[in-house]
């Protein structure tokens, strides 16, 4: 960031309002210049990378910010230029011919922004009095000129420095820094802002803006400040402070937040002069820790320390210092993902604090700085050097060509006891490094960058030269070559940290896929230390911001390094080039299984917008290149796409380039007719090549019925760049056991090898192709390519026996991930949903014959840096947006009723409890038994049991005051993951395991899921048993399941996620004959409303049953329901609802006996109570924290419920107390003490008015449950 001096000369020069009015501002000094072969540059032997400068964009101001931070965003760039409180767009669509387009101006001075994917932009402005509230100027990216640009603005905190957009674009965050007043006058409070940021292209209103501070770390604060986190110099009022003691926010005023990265929701600031980074729940906007990051040893790694050794010929002397430490004090921060794990990585400049100096620069006349030279310690007031520190042992240490000119901070090192330093700390660490996120040190480049330089002085270089001098050895009594900032990217399948060097100029390249083992690649610098650092002939001084360009997201298709440089005012842009990639002769693009999945979901759903920006750059990177589906195109659809037919989808993937396919079992959801005369027509609309729409529906073993005629045609063929290449369709033999009969009653569904090596055969005689593809929409059950070359199913048949001729399969239907070479051919299968591509590269010799076919998978979501690999393409987005405003319109519309509420399982006080089993989940599983048994659409083998789990329930059935209806929406609300009903055989051993599989592993982040079972299926289960020995007995239909039973075959059914194990519920992955019934939940949920002969009632959930009862007898589901009545979640075993007052009377009378009244912070006390009525739930509540215990059973037939409480180890001593809660009011409040460990407590006392014994006579009669979870309430937070 900009130094205290250049800051306040920047904004002298701006305007004093900071009502933000965008203007169209033009640089006429502003000139693009030509950029020839770096100046300077190394690399490794057989570096992976070159970086050749493509063209430099000059503002022709020097010394003046006026190209710092850069931001690229499809073929532009945006530049903060901090001098004139602006933000410079250029036109990058030519990288080699950067042109201004015009200029984002406003008052006040400009310090970052950052833009989303969809245009909308931020720019964080710094109010003319810096100590005041700053704001965020909110922008939209597509606009054409800056009058059309500007959306709006909200007020954050004092000196908002630098902003980003949380990589799932949900928030804005900014580093509010908080600097003091330049003659230390006042000092504001450091904080981070956090936006929540609305969906479309739009300004947020004030409201959405939340502060978090650091408060909470002051002295007697809720959180402890680690001591090695700098909180120094003197106190100074806030401009805010009143009659608030200083000591009371010192903290908050000391740290000053300067650069953030966001990883998920988890935002990394950090706080360079205090030397640590501090961790942010954006949820919450909340500081949920600041960790400090130590020192680095120049005792074991070296430095050159000293500008004047000797004075008038500074020579290059890296040396260790035993005894000196460097404070790492990173400016820019970012993060990546290796292994599963998230990294920081740090740019490690160092900074002083220096306030109140003269505006002369005399530092004599300064009213703070925490620095001293080595020198002057021992003089003028300052410690010396204790004599038995390792510094004292080094000859002439504080003379200036040793240490003597090095600058040291004064606040730390003073030895314990005495008045001198036993070690001393220098700024910054002349490195960057990689952190665990919990401040761990992975990896630093230790003394490389000053090596580097030493190396490179023969080609020019000066060593350690500042960014406004050419003078030798500048920096080395200071910071080095201040890595200034640090971007990461992902060149081919390695990831790259770039790093900007703010003094001697040039980006070091590091290889840090391995975070432990980060190896140098590169260098490039594109100075003339010859020339004048005032002229345009210096090249570029001072790289500030730096960004890196994905291929996908870049204007050339190629990956791209940008720079702002600072002192010199220019912007570069240097082409990143992977020396080890060659494109293929001809690329297939494929994709399976998309199921009208239109927009952007978890689990790395790009949707059809980024898919088709995707699909355009690798088109724009090799034009040879087509692009096609192995089927499931549509049906199983998402609610945008299924509301209108999924013809958004079909209209999407056109817009997306999509050339062919094959069909899939989804393709017939709606009969053949529907394919045949819609949707291969509207696929075929405009397409002229597409035979009609035919090539987009191929199918070579659908036959008219009773025949071997091709009822849908069988292949097709593309010529590219002079190469034929044939394309064959096969669609899984199992359709016509997926879709309703009657729709497909004209067909039948033939054996896929027969059809396929047929085509080939044909193809072959009459010399149609050179390149023979196949598309099934069959595949491998798992990605272990065993399962294919040893197993026996119709995909490993397809496989093993398709004909030689075939040159790659290209595989669908199982929604799996691999690129297998099988006998010297490509199989391949891109995932599910457009959240993967399958690429086959295909090689041609000389001749123009096949010579090579390599198959592989490119994620749309790259997990190394968290973000979509392309930016949306316009003309599918649109269609998209058309989707969906038209589902937001026909989500509204009824497709049922519903007679009372239809809830999750709750806590007495109305919070979600998965651990409850609920009216919701037991209706839904009854709509899956009746998905895949009764539907007369459903033509599989009957399903006997359905499983549904809490987690997959997102919302509640609400009877509301329209009489119970439920729209569309309300019931997509409630099931919003789009997964498809999967059948299976277990045997009740199984079964067993998967209800044992409740209770969840240790560590799991909650106790217990509890699952839904459909109407005919209960089980008896015991809470306190041990793991594995909860579940008592089974019943179906009435009979009894031995749950040793290992041979007897029953059909489950549940959604994918279970059926793949999801919710560690693994046991569902020993299920055999699975089969997709190609229903997606929410189409089988509206078919089931439709199907419904009036309102549908909420299932009782007592199908799960506490041991010692009887299974619960059920009449027709929700028996005993009233409308609109209250619900907690669970019905009373037993018939009638009692009321809300005679359970609160029933609570107000029980008995209750605490094991405990006195425990130990971290222990656990036991809760028995007594005289419920049977079935009652109950609540509680351990004050006055809060905290909610969850978890609690229902009161067994005796009336009875024991649970255990776990005290929080962080709960304060003192005393609190225990409430039992009804229906939200409390009924019974019981004093316990929280005692330090380590104290005495008192042992089973009992409360209320139990009797003596009464304990031990009740755990022989009533169920003694397990732990439960307690959560506080103000860090609450379902996902």
């Amino acid at each position: 960031m900009p130094s205290p001096v250049r800051r306040r000369a920047v904004a002298a020069a701006t305007t004093a309002a900071l009502a933000c009015t965008l203007a169209l501002t033009p640089l006429t000094a502003a000139v693009a210049a030509p950029v020839t072969t770096p100046l300077i540059s190394d690399s490794v032997d057989g570096a992976a990378l070159k970086l050749t400068p493509l063209d430099t964009f000059e503002s022709g101001v020097f010394g003046e910010s006026a190209a710092e931070i850069v931001q690229a965003y499809r073929d532009r760039l945006y530049v903060v230029n901090a001098l004139s409180g602006s933000v410079t767009v250029l036109d990058n669509s030519d990288p080699t011919n950067l042109r201004e387009l015009f200029a984002l101006s406003a008052t006040g001075t400009a310090n970052s922004l950052a833009i989303r994917d969809d245009g909308l932009g931020v720019i964080a402005f710094e109010a003319e009095d810096k100590t005041a509230n700053g704001s965020l100027v909110f922008f939209d990216a597509n606009a054409s000129s800056a009058d059309t640009a500007i959306l709006g603005s909200v007020t954050v905190g004092a000196l908002p420095d630098m902003v980003t957009i949380s990589k799932d674009g949900a928030y804005a965050v900014v580093a509010n820094e908080g600097e003091p007043a330049d003659d230390y006058s006042v000092d504001p409070e450091g904080s981070i802002g956090v936006v929540a940021l609305p969906k479309t292209v739009s300004a947020p209103a004030q409201a959405a803006v939340k502060i978090a501070g650091f408060g909470a770390f002051e002295a007697g604060g809720t959180k402890t400040l680690d001591p090695k986190v700098r909180v120094f110099g003197p106190d100074i009022a806030a401009p805010d402070q009143g009659a608030k003691p200083l000591a009371a926010n010192r903290v908050s005023r000391n740290l000053e937040p300067e650069y953030i990265t966001v990883d998920g929701t988890t935002a990394y600031v950090a706080l360079q002069e205090a030397n640590a980074i501090a961790v942010v729940d954006l949820a919450k906007a909340e500081v949920g820790k600041i960790m400090p990051l130590g020192d680095k040893d120049w005792g074991t790694v070296g430095l050159d320390a000293s500008d004047r050794d000797p004075e008038d010929a500074p020579t290059i002397d890296i040396t260790t210092y035993p005894g000196l430490k460097g404070l790492y004090m990173p400016d820019g921060i970012q993060s990546y993902a290796a292994g599963g794990k998230t990294y920081l990585v740090t740019a490690n400049e160092g900074d002083a604090r220096e306030w109140g100096f003269d505006e002369n620069g005399d530092e004599n006349a300064a009213y703070f700085i925490d620095e001293a030279r080595v020198k002057d310690l021992g003089k003028k007031g300052v410690a010396g050097i204790c004599a038995d520190s390792p510094l004292s042992a080094i000859p002439d240490v504080q003379k200036d060509d040793v240490l003597g000119r090095l600058k040291v901070v004064t606040d730390l090192g003073i030895a314990s006891g005495a008045d001198c330093y036993s070690e001393l700390y220098a700024y910054g660490a002349r490195s960057f490094s990689i952190w665990n996120t919990d401040g761990t040190l992975v990896f630093d480049s230790g003394d490389q960058f000053e090596q580097l330089q030493q190396r490179l002085v023969g080609q020019g270089l000066v060593f350690n030269a500042s960014n406004d001098n050419n003078d030798d050895n500048d920096r080395s009594d200071d910071k080095g070559v201040e890595p200034e900032n640090v971007a990461v990217g992902t060149v081919g399948e390695r990831t790259y940290a770039f790093v900007g060097f703010e003094r001697v100029g040039g980006v070091a390249v590091y290889d840090i896929t391995d975070p432990a083992a980060a190896e140098y690649v590169t260098y490039v610098s594109r100075r003339d230390f010859t020339a004048d650092v005032e002229s345009s002939a210096a090249g570029d001084l001072g790289p500030e911001g730096i960004q890196f360009v994905p291929a996908h997201r870049s204007p050339t298709g190629q990956p791209l390094l940008v720079t702002g440089n600072e002192v010199s005012g220019t912007t570069t842009v240097f082409a990143v080039e992977d020396l080890l990639a060659d494109e293929p002769d001809v690329r297939i693009l494929t994709v399976n299984d998309f199921h009208g999945r239109l927009v952007q979901e978890t689990g790395g759903v790009a949707g059809a917008a980024v898919l088709a920006g995707a699909v355009d750059s690798f088109r724009q990177q090799n034009p040879n290149t087509l692009f096609v589906s192995a089927g499931d195109n549509i049906g199983a659809s998402a609610f945008e796409s299924f509301i209108d037919d999924d013809n958004p989808t079909i209209d999407a993937l056109k817009a997306a380039g999509l050339d062919l396919g094959a069909v899939g079992n989804h393709e017939f959801d709606r009969g053949f007719t529907d394919l045949t005369e819609r949707v291969i027509p509207r696929f075929g609309a405009g397409e002229p090549a597409s035979d009609g729409g035919a090539d987009f529906a191929l199918g070579a073993n659908v036959y008219e019925k009773g025949t071997k005629t091709p009822a849908l045609k069988p292949y097709t063929i593309r010529e590219v760049d002079g190469t034929r290449i044939a394309f064959i369709g096969t669609v899984t033999q199992q359709t016509a056991g997926m879709v309703s009969p009657d729709g497909i009653a004209t067909i039948d569904f033939g054996d896929q090898v027969e059809a396929a090596n047929r085509e080939a055969a044909k193809i072959v005689a009459n010399d149609e192709a050179d390149v023979i593809i196949l598309l099934t929409h069959e595949g491998a059950a798992t990605s272990d390519i065993t399962d294919i070359t040893e197993g026996d199913d119709a995909f490993a048949q397809l496989v093993q026996n398709a004909s030689p001729e075939i040159d790659a399969i290209v595989s669908a239907h199982t929604h799996q991930r691999y690129a297998h070479e099988i006998d010297g051919r490509p199989v391949i299968q891109a995932h599910q949903y457009g959240t993967a591509l399958g690429t086959l590269d295909i090689e041609l010799t000389d001749a123009g014959e096949l010579e090579s076919i390599t198959g592989g998978t490119v994620s749309l979501y790259d997990g190394t840096t968290s973000q979509y690999i392309a930016y949306p393409q316009a003309a599918t987005k649109a269609v998209v947006d058309a989707a969906v405003t038209t589902a937001n319109l026909e989500g509204q519309k009824t497709v049922g009723a519903i007679t009372a509420d239809i809830l999750r399982g709750k806590t007495s006080g109305g919070a979600e409890d998965r651990g409850v089993h609920s009216t919701l989940g037991n209706t839904v599983a009854d709509v899956y038994l009746w998905a895949t048994s009764d539907n007369p659409a459903y033509g599989g083998q009957d399903a006997q049991i359905a499983f549904m789990n809490p987690g997959g329930l997102r919302a509640d059935l609400l009877f509301g005051d329209d009489n119970g209806a439920m729209s569309y929406r309300e019931v997509a609300n409630v099931q919003p993951f789009g997964n498809t009903l999967v059948t299976l055989d277990l045997t009740p051993a199984q079964i067993k395991a998967v209800l044992e599989q409740q209770w969840q592993p240790a560590g799991a982040s909650r106790p217990k899921l509890a699952m839904g079972v459909s109407k005919g299926f209960t089980f008896e289960y015991d809470p306190a048993a041990a793991a594995g020995s909860h579940i008592v007995s089974m019943q179906l239909d009435g009979e009894e399941l031995s749950p040793t039973d290992t041979t007897t075959s029953i059909r489950i059914v549940t959604n994918s996620f279970l059926s793949g194990g999801g919710d560690n519920f693994v046991s569902f992955r020993q299920g055999t004959n699975v089969a997709d019934s190609g229903q997606i939940d929410l189409q089988a949920t509206v078919d089931f409303f439709a199907a419904a002969s009036g309102p549908v009632a909420p299932s009782p959930a007592n199908r799960a049953y506490l041991v010692g009862e009887q299974p619960p007898v059920e009449g027709e589901p929700g028996e005993g329901e009233n409308p609109g009545g209250e619900n907690p979640g669970g019905e009373l075993p037993g018939t009638g609802e009692p009321t809300a007052a005679q359970l609160l009377a029933a609570l107000k009378a029980a008995k209750v006996a605490l094991g405990a009244t006195s425990v130990t912070a971290g222990g656990t006390f036991t809760v028995d109570v007594a005289g419920l009525l049977p079935g009652q739930r109950i609540g509680a509540e351990l004050r006055s924290d809060p905290i909610t215990i969850t978890g609690i059973p229902a009161a067994n037939a005796s009336g009875a419920v024991s649970f255990t409480v776990a005290v929080p180890a962080d709960l304060p001593v003192g005393t609190h107390h225990l409430v039992l809660i009804s229906n939200g009011t409390d009924a019974q409040s019981f004093e316990i003490l929280v005692t330090a460990p380590g104290t005495a407590q008192a042992i089973a006392a009992t409360g209320g008015t139990f009797p003596i014994g009464f304990v031990s006579v009740l755990a022989a009669g009533i169920l003694v449950a397990g732990l439960v979870m307690l959560l506080r309430r103000r860090t609450t937070a379902d996902v």
